[in-house]
Parts: C-alpha cells; structure tokens; sequence
C-alpha cells in the first residue's frame, strides 16, 4: 500500500504540492496569532525601554531621614525601619541595589562660607561608573572625588585639602550639624553614562542643582552629625524585562509595595514610574492580542474551504480510479487507506513546515527581531488546531467516495448535492451574517471571543447571498449567448452552470477579495488614525518643549520671536493633578488659528472655523484696573464685629513683568478711615490684581471691612459705584467655603467679610479684568463648572463651542486664551510643560530668535515623529501581521484557481478537443476557457469589493485598532483601496488567462495526437 500511495503522489504531485501549501497556509494563519504576540511583546519592551525615562527604570523605596540628639558618627544606627526597607528591597529580585548615604555639607567653594550647601553622597560601587580625570577612587577614610563640572567653581583638584561642616535645615535657613572637619579631594571624575539611571538617583552630577561630592561610608562614618538620609534604591537592568517576566516583576513591585505598608500602613509606598512603563507594554500586548484573531480567521476559514476544495477536486477527477479499487474487491480499510492517503499526507506535512516557516515570517515581519521566534506551547496548540480542520475538511470532501458504490464512482458524472442540507448551509451563514450586522451596528458588540469571526462571516454571507444568483444568472447568459451566436462564452457558460466546483470557486474567490480588500481597508483607516492621533498629540506640525520659564516670559519671549504671528505660539498645560481631571491648554488665541493644526474638515459644514473659534476665546475684556507710581490713599470702614487694630488690608498689583508687588494698609482703626502708602515699583503702571485682608485677633467670630474709596495722588482709581460692581470682583476658587469672602456691594462701596477667621491666614478678593466665566473651547464632557486654570486653581468657565476634537487636547479637554488665563492666576510662576508650537514651513530663523530670547529647547517633536512612534504600538505590529495573512490569502486564492484548472483539464480538455474535430475554431475553445476563468474571477472581485464594504460598515467601529474612535475615518481612502484591488484582480486574471492559454495548448497537444494516431491507422489498413 506504501508503493501505491507514494505511485500516487509521484503522479499527481502538482495536487499533493498544492494540499502541502494550502496545509501550510493554515497552520500559518492559526500560529502567527500567539507567535505574532509574543514578537510584539518583545517589540514593546524593546520600544517602550528604549525611550522610557529614568523614573521607569528605577525603584526607590522611602527615603529614611534620622535625627539625631546629638552629633555622632553612627547616626544611622539609630534609624527605625531600615530593616522594613531592606527587607522591602529585596523582594526585588534581579534588580541592582543601589544605596546611598547622604549628609549635607558646606566649605567646599574656598571664600564662599554662605554658599548653597552640597550633598556629600556615599555610594557604595560608583567608582564602576566613572572614569577619573585626576587622582584615583575614593577608598579611605576622609577621602572624597568631585564631579569635573564641580572642579572650577570649587577650584580644587585632585590632591588638595578641603574643611567641609555639615549643616541641616531648620525652617528656612542651614545652620552647622556637627564640627568642621578636614577631607582630601583624591580624584576627579567624569560619569561614563551620565544620562543613566544610574546617576539619576539623588542627581549627583548636579544636573536639576548643585552637584554633589562622592566619597564612601567610611567617611560619612567618620563625621560628627546630627542628621543624614539613606536612600534604598534599585535599578532595573538592560534585559531584565521579558514577556514572560513582565507579570514577575509587577508581583515582586506588589510584594515590595504590601512588605512596606505591613509595618507603616499610612506611610510612604515605592517610589517609581515603573508601573507605568509595565502598563504600557501589557496595553500593547492587549491591543495586539485582539486584532491577531480577526487577521487570523479569514485566512484560517479560507484555507480549510480551499482545502475543501481542492480534495473533493482532485477525488472527482479519480473516481474512476477508486472505482476500479472498489471493483477488485478491496476491502474499506485499504480502500478508505487508498482513497485519502493521497490527500492525509501532504496536509500533515505541511503542519510542521508551516509551524517552522511562521517563525521566519514574523521575525521578518516584525521590526528588530533578531532571529526567528521559539516554537512554545501556545503555538503547538495553534497547529494542532490548524492540523484538526485541516483533516476534518479533507475527510468532508472524500466522504462520498468512501461509501459511495462501484456504480456512481465508475460514473463520470458530479455527485449531486443534498438541496436540503445545501439549503440549510447557506441560510445559516446568510443569517449568521445578518445576526452579526445587527449586533454590530445596533447592540454595540465588540469584537471578543467568537466574534472574531465577525469580519469573515459577513463576507461568506455576501458571498454565499451571490453564489445563490449565480448559477441561474450563468444558464441564462449561456442561452443568451447561444441565440446571439456567441459559441464561447455559451459553452463556457453551460460549462460552469453543470459543475458545482465552479459556484464553490466563487465562493472561495469571493472571500479572498473581500478579506484582502477588508484588510486594506483595516490598514488604511488605521493608518488614518495614527495619523490623526499624532496631529492631535501634538497640536502643531512641530512642537518645542523648553525648560522652566515664567510664563508671562514665554509669551513675550514668544512673541518677540515672532512678530508676525503666523509661526510660533506659547502654549502653557493646566496642572493635571491626579490625572481625573481632562486636559487643559493655555493657548495664545491671537495665533491659535494659524499655528494649531486642527482636525480635518474643521470649519466645513455649519461647525466654526478655527478663527471663528480663536476669535471665541478672546472676546473683548474689561477695562484693566492700572496705577502708576505716587501716593495711594483707601477709606477703609471696619464693621461692629471687627475688633480695632486686628485687620489689615493689603493691594495686589502685578507689574508689566508679572511681578508682584503688595500695599498694606493697616492695622484697621474705627476712627480713622483714611490710610496711605506711597508706591514706587509701578513706574510703567501695574495692574490691579486683587485685595486680601487678614487678622492678627485668636478666636474672632467675624471679620469685615468695607472699602469706601481707592484713589491715587488724590484721584479715582475706581469710583465708589464701581468698587460696589460685583462683576469686577472674584473669590478664590480654591479651598474650602469657609476659606471664602463674603463681598456686598452698595451706595457704600465694597463690603468684604470672613465669618470664620484665622489668625495669620490671608482671604483674597482677585479683580476681574477679563471675560469671566473665561471663555472656553471643549472637547467632550467637561465635568462641573469650574477647569483648572494655568496655576492649577480652579476658574469659572463658560464654552462657548464645542468640537469633536482639538489640538493638542484630544477628544476630551478644553482650550483657553493664555493672556486671560493668566491675569486670573493667584500669583506669578513658572509654566507647566511650557511649549512652542510651530507652523508648517516655519523658517529656522524663527527658532534661532526664541533662543537668543532665552528659551532653552529640551524636546524637539514632529508630527511624523509621532507617528514613526505610534507605527511601533501594539496595534500597529498586528495589522502587519494582518498586511502579511492578506498576502497569503491572494497566494491561497491563486492556488485555488490554478487547483480548478488543473483538475478541470480531465473534463475540459475532451470536451474541448471533441468540439474542434467538429470544426470548431481554435479562437473559439481559447475563448471559452477564458471566459471560463476570467467570468469566475471578474465575478469573485466584484462580489468580494462588495462583502468587503458589508463587513467595514458593520465592524469597523469595534476593531481594536489602538486608535481613539473619535479620530478614525468613517471610510479609508478609496483611491489607494482601489489600486490595491485592482492590482490583485489583475494577479488572478493573469491566473485565469494563463490557466486558459494551458488549456488551449493542452487541447492543441491532444488533437495533434488523435491525428497522427489516425494517421497510422489509415496507413496501416
């Protein structure tokens, strides 16, 4: 039986190598999901570690300050819970510890004894990460080595002799901790990694603040103190991170994190952002491991039909053969071993060559994989699913010849299928599809579970809905062409309408247009989005980050930079506290328009314009209040409740800089209304920015004062009608109510009262010189009334336009105008993450003046950076794999149609060569295998375009494509969707004429022989 099999796969080995192939093709489809998965976990830790910050690959457990009583050497010993910190480092396993001892100190710029202290930092091992310039390590005792950046502004060097006196802070100031004592600088060094983690650790290299000095515990030992903190840290090897060590080391930062709150429940956790970094590789994991499955089953379905179809194929074409088996005699199992072994055994050799190959193809696949990915468990488990559908379609296909009898197999003639069973088929798919629409479109389902299937589903149901029009379509046009005289296209029509394989052709090419063109789709409108993700990202086509800056500084620095106002803006981030609240922009709105990149189609339709919404943010403000130097004189009315001399008012005016200048008045009397102050900061005028009163009295009920009068060198500053405008006042936000001022304003003036005060504490009242609430932009849902402003305070806003999405804020935030913002800020202060952004086509002019304006550039983005980093998300990687089954499933599709015309030459080719001995012309059997082929494929393109837009309308917005909704398009780019298309179709009708032309010449052969055969004949009778 092993000779007769092995006879049969030498003869037929162009089947046997299709079965291998398509065998192939499907454990490649079922194991790339976990294979796919595991590369792009890698791929994540690899991306998500390369660009990770300090603080991701750092742990750093409380710092453990000890004071002592009095000064000693052993200060540390005295410290309490140093074993709770130990003992919580080391469920960190794999880490490198790293510990540090850190005493303050003072004397190491000679002449400068007032100079800002420095830490003296004793680090076990740091000689290992530096390179000495002078001198040598530090390994005795009363022994240091300074950074080389420390070296001239100490002006010491290697050699030389320093008195250094430790200090510590009390209050506000330093003061001496223990006695002068004299060290020797014994070397000079460079970090060889500075930018490390592991000189991140307390910033030795002085790069946030003064630079340290290094030495070792035996010197630090050696000092008499009274204070000193030990850092507990760890630092995350390269390479410690793998996929299958991710949930480790979360389980080790959970242990670490429950061994420090056993002992101390309300104290301090780890400190680290490497949960974070953690989280964000697991999110690439889990968006790639959602969208592998839906790439994966179209192709799985696909090859098991070809495969389907290919065996019944081939055991039609042998019938004869198997019937002859059966005629001798043979018993079922040699019969059933003869029948199926031809097509058993290619398809399970291709399991493990298809087990072998996807490795290959995902390391090619997936950008900086080194080698090919380990077979694991998950992908064995994969193949032996491929493997089981694969056998189970193959015996599908050989069950009729396996009990049909001698009879029907010796019958050239197609077995007809059941109607019922048929029937049944095509209505459970059609309303499986019909099922999956609904649920999608109106149930809101996700793609989850066997809803994978979803995409492939909706196809086969268009599919088969055409396969049911089909066949009755091809009898007509085959009559049709007949009466027309159109001998060609008849036969190849009634050819096709009597084969059964041919709708099932159909079928199978149907669904490899319509999973590839829903494959493009996928990667187009994905593609869309990343796209739109880093626009919004950023805001503008480029985006400057600088380094701390006043911010008032940055817009003017901004503006002076650019005059013109059409390339750069200053753009300052509301403080996001605990992250709860949306995102909120400070943007300078007389360039907002021009500068923001906004979404596409903003503007078009009944929305607003971007100047039309700049020009919402700006709208005309208030007269600012401004005084100018000279004598300022109030009217201040203390109320009943206010006891003499215990209250005091102070004027808050803001210069043109921003700085703050303050006017008290007071202590308040009753009997004398009338106070002055002479002001001489505000020669370019400031600007009113509010009033604050206080009390010196313990226990007041209630404070109030009334201001009656605000004038300057004898003139109104603000009338009394105008003092009494409550639209020109404003209470602080923040706090609780009881921090708040009550404000009454009458014939009298103003009327501020405090119903329960403290002693020392300031209640404001800010001035109003701006539209309040301040005007708005809003993305989304804004939770209450109130967003944090610029200084993290909250405001009143009201919106005056909502988008679907805005620069640099999403699909959830709001915008506000810088300017506006900032004259609401309690008081002046740096920007948080300040920003330059910039217009497409700005010139470098532009940037080189924001430098000689004082701005220090930290991080320089683009759009297409962006991007380039979104192309490496989890997502991203899957639809590669998805680009790479679309690929296989037009090899599959090509196979199918080179399966059906070799099978078919059997039945064709006599039927061919009896029509041309009976006259018919060459260009007439040409024709009829062309529109054969050709009428099956235009067909199946046509059909699958149509499956493809079926399945995107239903599924597209549960596709698990990494991208936020609101940003991706509703339809992918149909001009680059159907050159894709069209280039694939024209691949199978290329098939499909060649398939044709072999036909042709196949009949050619045989007639020529049946000719010559003839020939002899006449010769020899």
């Amino acid at each position: 039986m092993i000779a007769v099999v092995l006879a049969q796969l030498a003869t037929r080995w162009g089947q046997a190598l299709t079965l291998f192939v398509l065998s192939m093709a499907a454990t490649l489809a079922a194991v790339c999901v976990p294979a796919f998965a595991v590369a792009i976990d890698r791929a994540a830790i690899r991306n998500e570690v390369a660009v990770a910050d300090n603080g991701d690959r750092t742990v750093s457990m409380p710092p453990l300050s000890v004071d002592s009583p009095n000064p000693r050497t052993d200060v540390l010993e005295s410290a309490d819970g140093l074993q709770t910190l130990t003992d919580a480092r080391s469920r960190l396993k794999g880490f490198t510890p790293v510990t540090t001892a850190q005493v303050h100190v003072r004397g190491i710029e000679r002449g400068r004894p007032n100079a800002e202290p420095r830490s003296l930092l004793a680090r076990d091992g740091f000689c290992r990460h530096v390179t000495f310039r002078q001198g040598r390590c530090p390994v005795g005792s009363r022994e240091v080595a300074l950074p080389a950046s420390l070296v001239p502004e100490a002006k010491v060097h290697a050699g030389d002799e320093v008195t250094l006196t430790p200090v510590r802070r009390k209050d506000q100031t330093w003061e001496p901790d223990g006695p002068p004592v004299a060290l020797t600088v014994v070397g000079v060094f460079e970090a060889d990694h500075p930018k490390s983690a592991y000189w991140s650790l307390e910033d030795p290299l002085g790069r946030l603040g003064p630079a340290a000095i290094m030495t070792n515990r035996a010197t630090t030992g050696s000092l008499l103190h009274r204070q000193e903190t030990l850092y507990l840290d760890s630092v995350m090897p390269t390479g410690l991170l793998t996929p299958d060590r991710v949930p480790v080391v979360r389980a080790q930062l959970n242990a670490a994190e429950r061994r420090l709150l056993e002992d101390d429940p309300y104290g301090g956790g780890l400190l680290s952002t490497l949960p974070s970094l953690l989280d964000r590789i697991e999110s690439h994991g889990k968006h790639a491991r959602a969208l592998l499955p839906i790439a994966a089953a179209p192709l799985i379905a696909l090859c098991w039909f070809v495969i389907h179809l290919a065996v019944g194929h081939g055991v039609w074409g042998r019938r004869q053969e198997i019937g002859a088996v059966a005629l001798r005699g043979a018993r079922w199992p040699t019969r059933a071993l003869s029948i199926s072994a031809e097509s058993l055994l290619p398809l399970l050799a291709g399991v493990p060559v298809g087990l072998l190959v996807t490795g290959a193809l995902v390391a090619l696949t997936v950008s900086g994989e080194a080698g090919p990915v380990g077979v694991d468990r998950a992908q064995l488990l994969a193949a032996g699913v491929a493997a089981a559908g694969t056998i189970v379609a193959a015996l599908l296909a050989l069950r009729r010849e396996l009990s049909a009898p001698v009879g029907t197999l010796l019958r050239q003639v197609p077995s007809r299928s059941r109607p019922v069973v048929v029937a049944a088929v095509e209505v459970v798919v059609v309303a499986l599809g019909v099922v999956v629409v609904a649920e999608m479109r109106s149930l809101g389902g996700s793609l989850v579970g066997v809803m994978v299937a979803a995409p492939v589903v909706v196809v086969l149901a268009v599919a088969m809905l055409v396969s049911l029009a089909v066949r009755p379509l091809i009898g007509m046009a085959g009559r049709w062409s007949l009466r027309r005289g159109r001998i060609g296209p008849a036969v190849a029509a009634f050819y096709l309408a009597r084969r059964p394989g041919s709708v099932q052709l159909l079928v199978v090419l149907a669904l490899a247009f319509g999973t590839f063109g829903f494959a493009v789709t996928t990667t187009d409108v994905a593609a869309q989005g990343r796209q739109a993700t880093a626009e919004q990202l950023l805001g503008a086509e480029r985006v400057l980050e600088v380094q701390d800056v006043d911010r008032t500084e940055l817009l003017r620095a901004v503006r002076a930079a650019d005059p013109s106002g059409r390339h750069a803006m200053a753009v300052v981030s509301a403080p996001s506290g605990d992250g709860s609240q949306p995102p909120v922009l400070g943007v300078d709105a007389t360039r907002l328009a021009k500068v923001g990149r906004w979404p596409e189609g903003t503007g078009n339709g009944d929305g607003p314009s971007p100047a039309k919404l700049a020009s919402l943010l700006r709208p005309p403000a208030p007269e600012t209040i401004t005084v100018g130097n000279g004598e300022l004189t109030v009217r201040l009315e203390p109320d009943p409740f206010t006891a003499d001399k215990t209250l005091s008012a102070t004027l808050l005016l803001r210069t043109p800089k921003n700085d703050q200048v303050a006017v008290k008045f007071g202590p308040v009397s009753g009997g004398q209304p009338l106070y002055r102050a002479t002001l001489s900061e505000c020669q370019d005028k400031c600007r009113l920015a509010g009033i604050s009163i206080s009390t010196t009295a313990v226990g007041a009920q209630r404070i109030g004062v009334n201001l009656a009068a605000l004038r300057l060198d004898g003139r109104d500053v603000l009338t009394r009608a105008e003092l009494a405008d409550p639209r020109r006042w404003r209470t602080s936000g923040s706090g609780p109510v009881t921090d708040q001022l009550r404000i009454i304003g009458d014939q009298d003036g103003l009327l501020m009262t405090q119903s329960s005060p403290r002693p020392g504490h300031d209640y404001v009242l800010r001035a109003v010189d701006v539209p309040y609430p301040l005007p708005a932009i809003t993305a989304g849902t804004m939770p209450g009334k109130q967003l944090p402003n610029i200084d993290g305070e909250p405001v009143d806003f009201v919106a005056k336009a909502k988008v679907a999405t805005l620069p640099g804020v999403g699909a959830k935030g709001a915008l506000i105008d810088l300017t506006y913002a900032e004259r609401l800020t309690a008081e002046p202060g740096f920007a948080t993450t300040p920003q330059v952004w910039l217009a497409p086509g700005t010139p470098n002019t532009v940037l080189d003046r924001l430098r000689k304006e004082g701005l220090a550039v930290v991080t320089d983005r683009t759009v297409g950076g962006v991007r380039d980093s979104l192309e490496k998300s989890g997502a991203a990687m899957a639809l590669h794999a998805y680009q790479l089954a679309a690929g296989v499933t037009v090899l599959v599709g090509l196979g199918a149609l080179a399966l059906v015309v070799a099978v078919d030459r059997r039945t064709w080719n006599p039927g061919m060569r009896a029509l041309r001995i009976q006259g018919a012309t060459e260009r007439l059997t040409t024709g009829a295998a062309l529109w054969s082929y050709g009428g099956i494929v235009v067909t199946s393109a046509v059909t699958g375009a149509i499956a493809a837009v079926v399945a995107w309308f239903a599924t597209s917005r549960r596709l698990p494509l990494g991208v936020d909704a609101s940003l991706l398009a509703n339809w992918p780019r149909w001009p680059h969707v159907a050159v894709l298309e069209l280039l694939v179709v024209g691949v199978l009708v290329a098939g499909a004429v060649a398939g044709g032309w072999w036909q042709r010449r196949l009949v050619e052969g045989r007639l020529v022989e049946g000719r010559l055969v003839e020939g002899r004949q006449e010769a020899g009778g």
